[in-house]
């Protein structure tokens, strides 16, 4: 492929974040006439605002009209995005993106609300017929230790299921991998924050992408 290739791939991937994001915050009262607007003022944004990335750094950060402070959330996303869509192109990875996808929506859905729809795990199908072969028994123990473990630790059944997912799809020392380096954001977020409740399945997905990251870099 050429850089411009792998520009536009970049630019697309920053934009399909950007895009979850938004089906995150307004499921289930989607519209397809909602307009970008400032969380704010509601003001509805220019055409040069909802530029990934640049848009954010063109208005300095902040709202044109209230002038409050823009999220620094939005451009780092969607970079990450951009980023991960583009190694995933140069591998030619793509069965590993509908997970990838669903993971970021999930992680969107649980950070704005603390629970997530069941119904996003479809998204992961395209990968569950692509990759051979699925681990089923590490998938059902895992599914059924944490199941009995979240009777008695305050965990939801929304990260058993993703778990279980992720047991499924990757080799089981990849999934316990994933788990530790989740587990280490969480201990960062609360060295930072000091807040002792969590919303585990943002760290699982960043944790993923982590794992992934590195197996590749292994690879070269």
């Amino acid at each position: 492929m050429t850089l411009f290739l792998y520009f536009i791939f970049f630019i697309l991937g920053a934009c399909i974040i950007s895009f979850l994001k938004v089906i995150a915050y307004d499921y289930p009262q989607l519209s397809i006439t909602r307009r970008s607007h400032c969380d704010h003022c509601n003001r509805i944004l220019r055409w040069f605002e909802i530029i990934p990335i640049l848009g954010y750094f063109i208005v300095h950060g902040k709202c044109i009209r209230c002038k409050m402070q823009i999220d620094f959330s939005n451009p780092f996303w969607e970079f990450i995005g951009g980023f991960f869509f583009t190694l995933i192109a140069y591998q030619h990875d793509w069965k590993y993106l509908p997970i990838f996808i669903m993971l970021v929506l999930l992680g969107f859905t649980d950070h704005f609300y603390g629970y997530i729809y069941p119904i996003f795990y479809l998204l992961s199908l395209p990968t569950l017929f692509l990759v051979k072969p699925l681990h089923w028994l590490p998938a059902v123990i895992l599914y059924l230790t944490l199941f009995l473990l979240s009777k008695k630790f305050e965990f939801g059944l929304g990260d058993v299921e993703v778990i279980s997912l992720l047991g499924l799809i990757f080799k089981f020392e990849t999934v316990l991998q994933i788990i530790i380096v989740a587990c280490s954001f969480c201990i960062l977020s609360y060295l930072v924050n000091k807040k002792r409740s969590f919303r585990f399945i943002p760290y699982l997905a960043c944790a993923t992408g982590v794992i992934y990251l590195i197996f590749y870099l292994k690879l070269r």
